[in-house]
């Protein structure tokens, strides 16, 4: 059942469902439109029906057109000298070309379903760079969306003919087309009384013809057409019918993309043949437009065709880029044959040309008087090109013709001009002095240039591969030493030196399982501090998960030094400690937040805060921070209360 933007009845049966369901009265959304939603698109999301693309599409294609430039003694091609992925496409004639999605008509197969929507009809936007869903509805993807009563065999909230006060629990519901209740199989739909949810009585046994409560396919929105009622007791809208929903209905031979069975072959061409090849479109009034069809042969340029034997549309072989000659028309109109065309470029020197490419009949720039010499060219006109030409000589000072550079007969101590503003490092060098080889042949001498790799550390480079000129990651200003290396630049590379900070921390995330009786002493946690310094302080940080923190020992060993910074917290104040899951705490010998061994919160984590530890940490002091700094853990409960070490931090100051 189609149903365009407002229809009253259908809000007048969600009001009633919603009433019966739920208590609550449902009211029809404007669509993008401005109208109201219609039956078939009761709850559809507006943003399934934006104008670019449907759900998952993407609005533009990947498709491009590879033109090449036609040789203009080819007479089979159109000539097309550019390489732009749009030249030669032209949006709304009927045809997917280059760039194009789609062309008004052609959609090149797509559908709404093929958008990801439930059904509707899909157009092309006007400017053929996606499709416009505007017109395609969520209804018929078998899921109940927005304010549809049902969708298929989702019957959404209510499933039988007694949900909605129309019969027994016996009697199932069904769902139209359009997403809402068919009521045929309910007792109340059939007694001529239209009662909510019902729209319409069915004829039948007590009616001559349908009772429609003075509803009409105008009334509902559409532009004209016959209303029916559905033996669900629910408008059929199958006849009514409105220009621009994008499906061609009714009167209409069009509406849209939708041209029913019409295709160009179903029209004639001014010579009264019909049609061959092109794409039908629609205009506003739901009327076909034949103007992108076409027929080669009728005289008539239209549709994609180029041209017409004897209709050039002013076209001729100077337009296409040739000198002269007589242009025609390929045979299929799809382009113009050049083949009569004549032009600088086919090979042959003719007429006015004095060359022809790399035929340039015999001559030279001696030929031509230049005492120079040079290299003689040939013109895109097919003209001599005498630009590399000279009537200078190497060696004479100054840069001219073809030379390089011209720096006299010593080839050194060059200025500027005669150089050419060259450099060494115009050349590809790092730098160096840029001399000529004049008078030999006024060519670039690059012999005192050099190049960062060379190995030899040159003006402006700190290194050269493994030349480090005796620098180090230290006499870099890195106290953590590591190993300096030279870039591709001839820069030190300082990725691998270790900047210290102080103070210094370093942390792992073990994610090591506290389990029995362990890990205990044979499997403890390890931190390597890589680099020297003395120990002015540490603190350590610890994030535990485990049930009953009162059953663990932590010990920090380092150097052959071991402190237990927990042990079983909250005994003997309590028989077996701190009861309140897991350990979030940071143990510092100067920490104002009391001894770890008395806190235990009543939520976790049982043990928190910044605490000073079981045994000071100053042990440590005065000695070196290099080296393994490991973390042990004792369970004393074996029998349950497992848990896992996240993670655990030292941090060290140091000097």
């Amino acid at each position: 059942m189609q149903t365009p933007p407002g229809i009253p009845s259908t809000k007048r049966a969600l009001g009633s469902l919603a009433l019966i369901l739920t208590g609550m009265s449902l009211v029809a959304c404007p669509s993008d439109d401005g109208g109201d939603v219609g039956a078939d698109e009761v709850g559809t999301d507006s943003s399934s029906s934006s104008s670019d693309t449907g759900p998952g599409e993407s609005s533009s294609s990947s498709s491009s057109t590879d033109d090449m430039t036609t040789d203009p003694t080819d007479s089979s091609t159109t000539d097309t000298s550019t390489t732009d992925p749009t030249d030669g496409q032209e949006c709304g004639n009927g045809l997917i070309e280059g760039s194009e999605v789609c062309d008004t008509g052609d959609l090149g197969g797509e559908s709404c379903q093929s958008q990801g929507f439930g059904g509707g009809g899909l157009t092309c936007l006007a400017d053929c760079t996606g499709f416009d869903t505007t017109q395609c509805t969520d209804c018929g993807n078998g899921m109940v969306d927005g304010d549809e009563q049902c969708d298929g065999a989702d019957l959404g909230m209510a499933a039988t003919c007694f949900d909605l006060n129309l019969g027994t629990m016996n009697e199932p519901l069904g769902c139209n087309a359009d997403c809402t209740y068919d009521f045929g199989m309910c007792s109340g739909c059939g007694d001529a009384v239209i009662t909510d949810p019902e729209e319409c009585e069915p004829a039948g046994p007590l009616l001559d013809k349908d009772e429609l409560n003075g509803a009409t396919c105008q009334s509902l929105g559409f532009d004209d057409g016959l209303l029916a009622c559905s033996m669900g007791c629910t408008f059929d809208t199958f006849n009514c019918y409105s220009c621009g929903d994008a499906v061609q209905q009714g009167n209409e031979q069009c509406d849209g993309a939708d041209f029913g069975a019409l295709t160009c072959a179903d029209f004639v061409a001014p010579n009264m043949a019909p049609f061959d090849s092109g794409s039908l479109s629609c205009v506003d009034d739901c009327s076909v437009d034949t103007s992108n069809c076409s027929l080669c042969g009728d005289g008539v340029v239209s549709g994609a065709e180029v041209c017409e034997p004897g209709v050039l549309e002013g076209e001729t072989c100077g337009s296409q880029g040739f000198d002269d000659g007589s242009l025609g028309c390929l045979a299929d109109c799809s382009g113009y044959d050049t083949s009569a065309c004549t032009d600088c470029g086919d090979g042959m020197i003719e007429g006015n040309e004095q060359c022809e490419g790399n035929d340039l009949a015999g001559e030279s720039c001696n030929g031509l008087g230049f005492a120079g010499g040079g290299n003689l060219a040939c013109t895109a006109g097919c003209l001599f090109d005498t630009s590399g030409c000279s009537n200078e000589f190497c060696g004479d000072g100054v840069k001219n013709g073809n030379d390089q550079c011209d720096c006299g007969n010593q080839g050194v101590n060059c200025t500027a001009a005669q150089l050419g503003n060259a450099s060494c490092v115009s050349q590809g060098f790092s730098g160096g002095a840029l001399q000529c080889n004049s008078p030999n042949n006024c060519q670039f001498n690059t012999s005192q240039c050099f190049s960062c790799g060379d190995g030899n550390i040159n003006p402006g480079e700190q290194c050269d591969g493994a030349n480090l000129g005796g620098a180090t990651c230290v006499s870099q200003g890195f106290a953590g030493g590591g190993t300096l290396t030279c870039n591709n630049s001839c820069g030190f590379n300082t990725a691998q030196c270790v900047n210290v900070p102080n103070p210094y921390t370093l942390c792992v995330n073990p994610n090591q399982a506290i389990t029995g009786a362990g890990p205990g002493i044979n499997n403890p946690s390890n931190i390597n501090v890589p680099v020297a310094g003395t120990v002015t302080d540490v603190n350590v940080s610890i994030n535990a998960l485990h049930t009953w923190p009162g059953d663990l020992d932590f010990r920090v060993i380092h150097n052959g030094v071991s402190r237990y910074v927990i042990d079983n917290p909250g005994q003997p104040a309590s028989t077996f400690g701190c009861a309140t899951d897991n350990i979030t705490v940071t143990l510092d010998d100067e920490a104002a937040g009391g001894p770890v061994e008395n806190v235990c919160n009543a939520n976790p984590p049982g043990i928190n805060g910044t605490r000073t530890p079981n045994n000071p940490l100053n042990g440590f002091d005065a000695g070196s921070m290099q080296g393994n700094w490991s973390l042990v853990i004792d369970d004393s409960f074996a029998g349950g209360d497992d848990g896992t070490l996240q993670q655990w931090c030292v941090i060290i100051s140091w000097q």
